[in-house]
């Protein structure tokens, strides 16, 4: 088990929390009212900062109820690098007609500690075969 630190900004942000044991994923939670209206894209704050261990990162995921239910979705997935430690925010827009108002206290997104791999790279002049090759976009079908 790993221990993440985590430092509430507010009297009022709620700590991260695990729906179900066995979860990939914990929640995070909007730390404020915040009306989200279709096309536009709010930074809803979480008031959590967090203390990543050297070699990990945070990535931040959008909950699939938010968008199949209400038509939000996160603008960008979040990576939160082990050096950042600031508020965590999260971008959200409304991809379908009309508004939503996200309340303080709403699970807003997920978020999971994930190893970070340290690579080396190594110039070469040729890459090895594969059947798709350098097919790109809608190169694998339909």
């Amino acid at each position: 088990m790993i221990n993440l630190k985590v430092k509430r900004l507010t009297d009022t942000a709620k700590l991260p929390t695990y729906a179900h044991d066995g979860d990939a994923c914990f929640d995070l939670y909007a730390d404020e009212d915040v009306l989200i209206q279709h096309g536009n894209t709010m930074k809803i704050s979480t008031g959590n900062a967090f203390d990543i261990p050297s070699g990990y990162y945070l990535k931040v995921y959008g909950r699939s109820g938010l968008g199949y239910k209400h038509g939000l979705s996160l603008v960008c997935g979040g990576i939160i690098d082990q050096s950042y430690k600031g508020n965590v925010f999260v971008s959200m827009t409304r991809v379908i007609t009309g508004s939503y108002l996200v309340k303080k206290g709403d699970r807003i997104a997920q978020a999971m500690l994930i190893p970070v791999p340290v690579v080396t790279f190594e110039e070469v002049t040729e890459l090895s075969d594969s059947e798709r090759g350098e097919g790109g976009f809608g190169s694998s079908g339909r």
